[in-house]
């Protein structure tokens, strides 16, 4: 047996105390004259006698208490081999998982309040001289020190559900930056309760430290079933007024039953635009298309709904987005305007067409077009290669058509710089397109089927596109002999297409051909859309705005239902990023306003990783973690978090049963002293 507080031991000199009482009775003894004593001889003998005796208990009484009550304090425990015990200073973090996925239900109501408790009854496993740190996937402030135990308490009280998702490797990388910080961590305990969902979990990137004992308590939902809207997505990137669209929407069903006939509903604008309703198979996902008209607001906001219980943060998704309205498009030619493009764009309310010499390019207007076609400019110089680079890696679009006698190296530099494919050499070798992409974006519903022998451009000669491993390229329509013809390609936030030949009759007969209309049409059309449906809380911090910039006078604000935001705006070129620093913290649709003009509606979910509820049991933490050495798991409810404790941090622990056997020798005291005679 040993001691955890060895030192309490000294007051075992107490013992003296009733040992001298009991030698000294400190009693005046006074004189009682009898007339005769001879009847009270026999008498005196046998009071003496028990006199004695019952003196003896309760000094045997007194000691014993005392030797009791002062070994309970000194904590004595039977040791067990690799003993954690340590004395008092000792430092316990404590991470409690607040993730959404912690609304599961359990005994006591839902996961995180299942955690809470717990973290009451392993907290009262240390002494109240041990600091104590809380952390939670916020990391607020108030949590980054160590306290005393009822400060702690107070701090877990206050613990609600957030968005907010951090692996485990993560938040034992904090634990432990955390005790380092506190001087040394010799008697560092690193506890996490979560219900250690396998997709936050990481087993193959823990990393324990061996001077800090890291011990997992997993919770396990009473019934782990959970169907949520896992994205939503729109195919045709055009969005104009009085179009029927159809919005995409995977719905998950992770749970062990299938479900038939359930209801999901499309509110635009907060108006009711359209319902469905979906079967899903168990463990799986369905696509459901819900289709509306769009109507006259420039800005769309919807959301989409389904009903779930118990966890419910995943069944409204909301997405935004803004109509393709009056799009911008600026040619850049070498000597004179291309006539059918001309034709085809200037003559479209749709398109806002401008003409440029090459010559005379202002770089100023290229922050306020969505599309710039090159056409048939002989050289690339180095700085329109410049802004053109900027130009697309901010979101734009540019097509260009080579010129007839082009400088390639010119071309090149500018494509190498963006890595786009090269164009080689002339090829004066007759052919002719034979294949189009009709999965490709821009050729979406232009064909309800491609026949055979369909007609498609003649060439005469052609710039051959090189292929390269390390570019992103698709391409559009491809010739006979395998060559591309046109190429799509993604650079950065904005996309680069790419012609073999240029719009002239010297090369091909494109520009006069009936796929030159869908094709320069759709490429138009699909630069009007720059931002993104949705953004994801706690992943997506940064939101980028084109052609507004804040000044003194008109800063950018973010405003939802009773809340308003500022956010650090960092202003490059023509795109002006915006920091959100976690400010947002709940799914839904925000204004975004430049002074008092609305911007765009923002539009922000909370991340889906937390709805797959799958999870690790004690046993199969107990696997992953095999050979760590540094990991315990605790399994709350097979047994109190004492009773575990004491195999961990020392074997078994006597102080109850010392304490119990003090108090025991104390009442005997009592009843000997009140009742023997």
């Amino acid at each position: 047996m040993s001691f955890l507080h060895p030192w309490f031991l000294l007051a075992l000199s107490a013992v003296s105390i009733p040992i001298i009482i009991h030698l000294f009775h400190f009693r005046r003894f006074r004189k009682v004259y009898f007339s005769n004593t001879r009847f009270l001889e026999q008498l005196t003998d046998e009071t003496q006698k028990q006199a004695r005796l019952r003196h003896l208990l309760v000094l045997l009484s007194r000691i014993l208490a005392i030797i009791f009550l002062v070994m309970a304090f000194a904590r004595p425990y039977i040791p067990v081999d690799d003993s954690l015990l340590a004395s008092e200073g000792n430092r316990v973090n404590i991470f409690v998982d607040n993730s959404f996925s912690m609304e599961a239900g359990s005994p006591y109501g839902t996961l995180l309040d299942h955690a809470r408790q717990s973290t009451r009854e392993i907290i009262e496993t240390f002494e109240p001289t041990d600091r104590f740190q809380l952390l939670t996937n916020d990391l607020e402030g108030q949590h980054q020190r160590f306290v005393n135990r009822e400060e702690f308490l107070a701090m877990l009280a206050e613990i609600d559900f957030s968005p907010a998702v951090r692996t485990i490797p993560q938040m034992m990388e904090r634990q432990l930056g955390l005790i380092e910080q506190e001087g040394g961590n010799v008697n560092a305990y690193a506890f996490i309760l979560s219900d250690f969902q396998k997709n936050i979990t990481e087993p193959d990137q823990l990393e324990p430290d061996s001077m800090v004992n890291h011990f997992f308590v997993p919770f396990q939902a009473q019934r782990p079933e959970n169907v949520f809207i896992d994205s939503v997505w729109i195919d045709n990137p055009v969005r104009m007024r009085g179009q029927a669209i159809t919005l995409m929407v995977r719905i998950f069903n992770d749970s062990e039953e299938s479900l038939e006939n359930q209801p999901v509903r499309l509110y635009i604008n907060n108006t009711q635009r359209s319902v469905a309703s979906f079967d899903v198979r168990a463990g799986s996902a369905v696509d459901v298309p819900l289709t509306w008209t769009i109507g006259q607001s420039a800005h769309q906001q919807g959301r989409v709904e389904i009903t779930d219980h118990p966890v419910t943060f995943d069944d409204t998704f909301y997405f935004s987005f803004e109509l393709s309205d009056r799009i911008p498009v600026l040619v850049i030619s070498q000597d004179r305007p291309n006539p059918f493009i001309n034709a085809l764009l200037g003559s479209d309310t749709t398109f806002v067409l401008q003409n440029v010499n090459i010559s005379a390019i202002d770089y100023s207007v290229f922050s306020g077009q969505n599309l710039i076609i090159l056409n048939e400019t002989r050289a690339i110089g180095d700085g329109l290669a410049l802004e053109l680079r900027r130009f697309v890696e901010s979101g734009g679009n540019l097509l260009i058509f080579p010129a007839e006698s082009a400088d390639l190296d010119s071309y090149n530099r500018f494509l190498s710089s963006v890595n786009v494919n090269l164009y080689q050499s002339q090829d004066t070798v007759n052919t002719r397109v034979t294949a189009i992409n009709e999965l490709h974006p821009v050729y979406t519903d232009v064909f309800d089927r491609i026949p055979e022998n369909l007609d498609l451009p003649r060439v005469e000669q052609y710039y051959v596109i090189a292929r390269q491993t390390a570019s992103r390229d698709t391409w559009l329509m491809q010739l006979q002999n395998g060559n591309y013809f046109l190429t799509s390609t993604p650079v950065e936030n904005g996309r680069v297409y790419l012609s073999s030949v240029p719009a002239s009759d010297n090369f091909s007969n494109l520009q006069r051909h009936a796929m030159f209309v869908p094709t320069l049409y759709n490429i138009a059309l699909h630069s009007g859309a720059f931002y993104p449906l949705f953004y994801t809380l706690g992943k997506d911090e940064s939101v980028n705005v084109r052609n507004a910039t804040a000044d003194a006078d008109k800063l950018f604000r973010i405003h939802g239902a009773n809340m308003e935001v500022i956010p650090e705006a960092r202003s490059i070129e023509n795109v002006t990023s915006l920091i959100l620093h976690g400010q947002i913290t709940d799914a839904g649709n925000y204004q975004l306003m430049l002074g008092e003009q609305l911007q765009r509606i923002l539009s922000f979910n909370y991340d889906r990783r937390e709805s797959l509820l799958d999870s690790y049991s004690p046993s199969e933490l107990a696997s992953v973690t095999a050979g760590m050495g540094q990991f315990s798991i605790f399994e709350p409810g097979s047994l109190s978090f004492e009773k575990q404790m004491e195999s961990f941090r020392g074997g078994r622990q006597l102080w109850k049963l010392f304490l119990i056997m003090g108090l025991a020798f104390l009442f005997a005291e009592v009843l000997l002293i009140r009742f023997v005679k």
